[in-house]
C-alpha cells in the first residue's frame, strides 16, 4: 500500500464500534472523520468492524429532497448532491458525494453519512432508543416521547444548566459485552421561535424546519455505564412520580417509523433499561423547570 493510499483511510470506533474510511479525496476523509468522533480506546469493541467508502461522483444538480429507502438489511439515501448505500450483512457502505456538497461538510455528515454510518451501528449491537439522553451524575437519564413531546426543549435546557447532553432524539442502548449507554455528539434541533439568539443552520426534520444548535462538547464522544429511562407525558402542573416495569414497557411498545426497523431489539434494550423500574416526567411549558424538577428529584448516582 503507497503512503498516498494509507493517507486516504483512518480507523474510528463511533459508539465504540471500530469503523474503516476509506476515501478518494482528502477533503471527504476530513469530514467525515470530523462529524464522527472517535470512542476512547478502553471502549471499542474487538472483532465487530464495519467499512464505510467515501467517493467524489458527478451528480447532477436537482431540487430532490433527502429519501431514505430501507429494504431488509439494506439502506439506500438519495439527495440532490449526494447518493449511498449500507449493507448490513456485508457490514459495508458507501457515500458518493458531488463537490458541491464537499464543501459543506455539516450537510454531508446529517444528510448522508449519519444515515448510512447510523443504519450500519444499529446492527452492530447498538440499539437506538427514542430518547433524548442526559447525563446526571455519571448516569444517562434518558428523555422518552414521541415526536413534539419536547424532548429538544429538554436537551437544550439541560445544556443551558451545564449538563452533558448525549442526543436531542436517539439514544443508542449497547447490550453485548457489557451494557452502556451511548450518544452521537450532534446539534440539538429546536423551532427556529424556539432556539437561542444567534445564526444557526436550519435543517428539515420530519417536514419542518430546525435550527440546529450546536452542544458545547459536540465534537465528544458521550457514554454511559449507567442509565435510567424517563416517560415524557404533556400537563399543566409538572411532576415527576415512579412507575413500573410494565408500565413504561407499554408507554414504549408504539414505535415512530424507522425505530419500528428493530423493534425486537428495542423491546430487549427497553427492558434491560426499565429492569429496577422507571420515571414519569409531567411535562409543564418550561423545559428548564423540568429539568430543575430531574435534578432535585432522581435518586442521585454514586460517582
Amino acid at each position: 500500500m503507497g503512503l498516498a493510499e494509507q493517507q486516504l483511510q483512518r480507523w474510528i470506533a463511533p459508539l465504540g464500534v471500530r469503523t474503516r474510511l476509506i476515501a478518494d479525496d482528502p477533503r471527504l476523509l476530513a469530514a467525515a472523520i470530523a462529524a464522527c468522533p472517535t470512542s476512547p480506546p478502553e471502549f471499542h469493541e474487538p472483532g465487530n468492524a464495519i467499512e464505510i467508502r467515501l467517493e467524489t461522483a458527478s451528480i447532477p444538480s436537482s431540487n430532490l429532497s433527502c429519501r431514505i429507502e430501507v429494504e431488509g438489511s439494506r439502506i439506500e439515501v438519495r439527495g440532490a448532491d449526494f447518493d449511498g448505500f449500507a449493507d448490513a450483512g456485508a457490514r459495508s457502505g458507501a457515500c458518493h458525494v458531488s463537490s458541491r456538497l464537499m464543501l459543506d461538510a455539516k450537510a454531508f455528515a446529517a444528510e448522508l453519512l449519519d444515515p448510512i454510518l447510523l443504519f450500519l451501528l444499529a446492527r452492530r449491537g447498538r440499539i437506538p432508543i427514542h430518547a433524548a439522553g442526559i447525563m446526571i451524575d455519571s448516569r444517562a437519564v434518558l428523555l422518552s416521547g414521541p415526536s413534539g413531546s419536547g424532548k429538544s426543549s429538554l436537551a437544550q435546557a439541560a445544556a443551558q444548566r451545564g449538563l452533558r447532553v448525549l442526543s436531542d432524539d436517539t439514544v443508542y442502548i449497547q447490550l453485548e459485552p457489557a451494557f452502556r449507554a451511548w450518544g452521537l455528539p450532534r446539534p440539538i434541533h429546536l423551532l427556529p421561535a424556539d432556539a437561542p439568539a444567534g445564526d444557526h443552520a436550519t435543517r428539515d426534520r420530519a417536514g419542518r424546519v430546525k435550527a440546529a444548535v450546536p452542544l458545547p462538547a459536540e465534537g465528544m464522544q458521550s457514554v454511559a455505564d449507567a442509565a435510567m429511562l424517563v416517560i415524557l407525558e404533556r400537563t399543566e402542573v409538572p411532576a415527576l412520580s415512579a412507575i413500573s416495569q410494565s408500565e413504561a414497557q407499554t408507554a414504549m411498545a408504539s414505535l415512530e417509523p424507522g425505530f419500528d426497523l428493530l423493534a425486537e431489539q428495542s423491546a430487549g434494550a427497553v427492558q434491560r433499561l426499565t429492569s429496577g423500574g422507571a420515571w414519569k416526567l409531567k411535562l409543564g411549558s418550561d423545559p428548564g423547570e423540568a429539568i430543575d424538577l430531574l435534578l432535585k428529584q432522581l435518586p442521585r448516582s454514586r460517582q
